[in-house]
């Protein structure tokens, strides 16, 4: 048995696996910031008027704060920041490379 070349593949498998979770997990943050972005409504409770009104955002009241932080902060580009993150995720799942070349 040689150890190196186990141990090599094992870190690879794990590298791997690692790259393809967090780019499920990138993808699912980008999926979530738009559909926050989508179901946007002004009359929503946000940082600075928290009234007691309904909530019509799909996210409810986490995503009122979400979607108006990065309207008030970057604007409609919050839209093609959700869509860069959701492909990111996708490349990083399919590609499979983070550091390492084969």
């Amino acid at each position: 048995m040689d150890i190196k070349k186990i141990s090599n593949t094992a870190l690879l498998f794990m590298a791997k696996r690692f790259t393809e979770i967090f780019g499920i997990l990138i993808s699912f943050i980008g999926v979530i910031l738009l559909i926050s972005l989508i179901s946007y409504s002004p009359e929503d409770p946000n940082f600075i008027f928290s009234d007691n009104t309904e909530i019509k955002n799909l996210l409810g009241f986490r995503g009122s704060y979400i979607s108006d932080f990065f309207f008030q902060s970057i604007g409609l580009i919050s839209y093609l920041f959700s869509i860069t993150l959701i492909f990111t995720g996708l490349n990083m799942m399919t590609s499979k490379d983070f550091f390492f070349n084969n």
